[in-house]
């Protein structure tokens, strides 16, 4: 399991690091993460890659 933050200053925080290193050792990205991630990217998020297909199927999905 990944973990992905946004990178707001309240993630960004010590603490918040902390406790993501011990949760989620090298398995999570954000700033100043395991893998580096800038706040307000442009890329596509993994809920991009799955939810709103997901999301899509369900909603049009035909009643039997």
């Amino acid at each position: 399991v990944w973990f992905q933050q946004n990178g707001v200053p309240p993630h960004y925080a010590i603490r918040s690091r902390e406790f993501l290193n011990r949760s989620f050792p090298s398995r999570w990205i954000g700033r100043r993460g395991a893998i580096e991630w800038s706040a307000r990217s442009p890329d596509l998020s993994p809920l991009d890659f799955f939810l709103w297909g997901y999301l899509k199927n369900k909603v049009y999905a035909t009643k039997p």
